[in-house]
């Protein structure tokens, strides 16, 4: 079990390298601002690192690592490839939990570590990837027949898909499904394991509860984070023509047929064998149930742009996590192990194709190497005055390394962007 688990973590780190040494580094400004948020928690530690509508968990683990190994936009980046592999191994083990055939759950976790989104957050020092994968193994251990369930499945259920709530809101939906799971555990089953089962389900509901009172007591709001983050769509597309309902309706269903092909075939096993009583069926259902969910949940958000301003598509790397490795683990109870080899060879193909096809998030002058490169040449200055022309000056702060010695004045567009002055020691 350790070879084969260690096997798929050394393959997907060859691959995040592989994508680094290309010169993706990446997604958008706010990767870099993350990485500032996370720096300025080193130097004042405080529960709300970001105190706007992202969520903590993120903050708090590139936090301490980089606490622990300095604060560099490298540690950063390391931090959080870091939990995305824990995530995955994390999928990994719910898979054997389920006793899934070795060659399915290698296929599983191969198929969903090269989807392209999955690369771009595991290089990137954003949270979605772990949060897709914490995600998952909790709906999968959740959906455990009790008579399975332990007190490690049951808690590791509950605290995997906390951090995921604390991480993602697309991981809300999953939560109330990871609840729906652990409530019927409780229903069925007695004593010592009906009581873990009942810490579980307010373990997996605890991270949404705890933000939205933090919410109320430090902004006002239980919802805050949702008026903010529609409060920001609506500023940046002041002035543009409203686009009509059944376009944003359609939205996510359509970036989902586009970015998330492999996923669209993985709901239709799912459909496809919903009634089939066989060992699977109550993953196949909660598995069904978290993508229908994920996806109600970001359709009513962009009716109320409260969903991602950039690269929406992001957001439905959860539900391709939680119908991919269920449908594979589907298949394998039909297929067998002399022709899986050529069914896998068959989607990893596709699935690289999908990679190449795609357009890479962050290239060109969006990488910010120029900033990245002139922060770090600025780490001996004992104070900066920064006066950015909009984003930019975020790559350069968070190679700076001490963003409490950053004094940002207000966005003047020029011909250096940003324009920096520094105090020498």
């Amino acid at each position: 079990m350790a070879l084969e688990i260690s096997s798929v973590v050394a393959l997907r780190l060859l691959a995040v390298a592989a994508l680094l040494a290309s010169g993706f580094r990446a997604i958008s400004d706010d990767d870099y601002a993350r990485t500032v948020i996370a720096e300025a928690f080193v130097a004042t530690p405080k529960l709300d690192p970001s105190g706007t509508s992202w969520l903590p968990f993120p903050f708090h683990v590139m936090g301490i690592t980089m606490a622990i190994f300095g604060r560099s936009v490298e540690v950063a980046r390391a931090a959080s490839i870091g939990v995305a592999l824990v995530g995955g191994i994390a999928l990994h083990l719910a898979l054997i939990t389920w006793k899934v055939p070795r060659h399915a759950r290698l296929t599983a976790m191969l198929a969903v570590s090269v989807l392209p989104w999955t690369l771009w957050t595991t290089a990137a020092t954003v949270p979605e990837a772990s949060t897709a994968a914490f995600a998952s193994a909790a709906l999968l251990l959740a959906a455990l027949p009790a008579e399975r369930a332990t007190r490690s499945t049951l808690l590791g259920a509950g605290g995997l898909v906390c951090a995921a709530t604390l991480s993602r809101y697309e991981a809300w939906p999953v939560a109330v499904v990871v609840a729906a799971a652990l409530a019927m555990t409780i229903v069925d089953s007695h004593g010592t394991t009906r009581r873990i089962a009942i810490a579980a389900t307010a373990l997996a509901l605890g991270g949404m509860v705890a933000w939205m009172i933090w919410n109320k007591v430090s902004h006002g709001s239980a919802t805050h984070f949702l008026f903010r983050v529609a409060r920001y769509k609506k500023a940046l597309s002041a002035g543009q023509v409203e686009l009509p309902l059944a376009v944003r309706l359609l939205a996510y269903p359509k970036l989902l047929v586009r970015f998330f092909p492999e996923t669209l075939g993985a709901i239709g096993v799912l459909c496809a064998t919903a009634r089939r009583r066989d060992g699977l069926l109550r993953a196949r259902a909660f598995g069904l149930m978290a993508v229908t969910f994920v996806m109600a949940f970001l359709v009513y958000g962009n009716l109320n742009d409260g969903v991602p301003t950039h690269h929406a598509e992001r957001a439905l790397l959860g539900a391709a996590f939680c119908a991919i490795p269920i449908a594979v683990a589907t298949l394998a109870d039909r297929g067998t192990p002399r022709w899986w080899g050529v069914a896998a060879a068959i989607l990893f193909a596709l699935e690289l194709v999908h990679v190449g096809a795609q357009e890479r998030p962050g290239d060109g002058a969006a990488n910010r190497s120029a900033q990245l490169t002139r922060g770090r040449a600025l780490r001996g200055a004992t104070h900066l005055t920064v006066t950015p022309c909009a984003y930019e000056h975020f790559a350069l702060v968070a190679a700076f390394g001490a963003p409490e010695k950053v004094d940002i004045r207000p966005a003047e567009v020029g011909p250096i962007c940003p324009r920096v002055n520094d105090h020498a020691e």
